[in-house]
């Protein structure tokens, strides 16, 4: 995964405010747990769709995280208010979500089965160095009656 640093799909943008607004931004942040470059793309956006005819918004994942770490990590914006334990330690890959917290992440970023099926896949191949039966495991624990995984 390229980060945002090194990705050619995003920009450093900057600019000088008030030593009090950039401080009370930091710690915002930083309660809340949300990047200052997430923060700032979601107030630009919002700028944007205020100035332009169009509504601006952010577009949409352009690559497909490999493992449950960098999901979260990707995502942590989207998923800090969810209640997941740990949340923090998963974006790390220091701890592996349970079943239900991986189906709840995955349902809310509304990513589809196969998809699924291939970060779990990719999350135990990094860490055993074989994923024979991860998919076999993953696919006889589904219920085909619900869209959520059960694992």
């Amino acid at each position: 995964m390229t980060d945002k640093r090194r990705s050619a799909d995003y920009k450093q943008v900057s600019g000088y405010v008030l030593v009090e607004i950039a401080r009370e931004f930091k710690s915002i942040c930083a309660r809340e747990g949300i990047s200052q470059s997430d923060a700032i793309e979601e107030m630009l956006c919002e700028w944007l769709a205020k100035r332009t005819a169009s509504n601006f918004s952010k577009p949409e994942q352009t690559y497909l995280p490999r493992t449950i770490g960098e999901l979260v990590r990707v995502n942590m914006t989207k998923l800090r208010h969810l209640g997941i334990k740990n949340l923090q330690a998963l974006a790390r890959g220091e701890v592996l979500p349970t079943p239900g917290d991986f189906a709840i992440i995955t349902s809310t970023l509304g990513i589809p089965e196969q998809e699924r099926k291939i970060i779990w896949q990719q999350t135990f191949k990094c860490l055993h160095d074989n994923s024979e039966g991860v998919i076999d495991e993953y696919e006889r624990s589904e219920s085909p009656q619900s869209t959520r995984l059960e694992l």
